[in-house]
């Protein structure tokens, strides 16, 4: 099925409308550069009949939440639920779950989820069945419910819940990606194109373990510096001095 042939069978079906660019790729990535491939395979679970459990892994600063971020800002809170593992309890998440029924499920940091918690996910996953017994009670409900989740690693996760995902490994960025993502969210942010240019090569070449939230942090700390590239070289040395133990 193409594209366009997709996107008018979603429009038919009242899911949601795909806007799209010049390369094909629906706009509802579109403040992420490259992963092609990753959209493309998000874009099919999105239009999936069935849930196809999605978890992005990688080190830290290579657009993993953003991914959430992007489903959340499209779909909504009526259809979507952001969270951050280490910030969830099992009864707040089971009460969102019963309550919310959202969508999708986006776990930032899934890692974090503390074993028991991990174990509500099993069964809904697998199932869509959610059980909750309390104080002898019980109360279960049937969801159709995609996850979608982050994380620096699966060493944390359990095995049966790994089972259950799509794993999708996003591997460091080579240096034309980076500097080309660093450039433009520098921009973004109001830096000129001197000051973006020289953050990001600084970072790339002078940093022992660069990524792109160092560039974003040494653009804040600048951009209202009288002389940002006097500012740029003292923030890299800083990090080079005092960052890495």
């Amino acid at each position: 099925m193409s594209l366009q042939t997709l996107s008018k069978w979603l429009d038919g079906k009242s899911v949601f409308k795909f806007r799209r660019d010049p390369t094909g790729d629906s706009q509802i990535f579109d403040t992420i550069v490259g992963y092609h491939g990753i959209k493309r395979t998000f874009i099919r679970s999105l239009k999936s009949k069935d849930p196809v459990h999605i978890l992005l892994v990688g080190p830290p600063g290579q657009a993993k939440t953003m991914f959430l971020k992007s489903i959340l800002r499209v779909f909504g809170h009526n259809k979507a639920f952001f969270t951050v593992g280490g910030n969830a309890s099992k009864s707040g998440l089971i009460d969102v779950l019963f309550e919310m029924r959202p969508k999708y499920l986006l776990v930032d940091e899934i890692e974090y989820l503390k074993s028991e918690y991990q174990t509500i996910l099993l069964s809904l996953m697998e199932t869509g069945i959610l059980t909750q017994t309390l104080h002898n009670k019980v109360r279960q409900t049937h969801l159709k419910t995609w996850v979608f989740a982050t994380s620096n690693g699966v060493r944390r996760l359990s095995e049966p819940l790994l089972s259950r995902f799509r794993v999708m490994y996003m591997s460091e960025y080579e240096f034309s990606l980076f500097y080309e993502i660093s450039v433009k969210r520098l921009l973004a942010e109001g830096l000129s194109d001197h000051a973006a240019d020289e953050i990001a090569k600084s970072v790339w070449e002078q940093l022992p373990n660069p990524n792109i939230r160092n560039c974003m942090q040494i653009g804040h700390l600048v951009k209202n510096e009288s002389n940002i590239p006097m500012a740029i070289a003292d923030e890299i040395q800083n990090f080079k001095e005092y960052g890495n133990r």
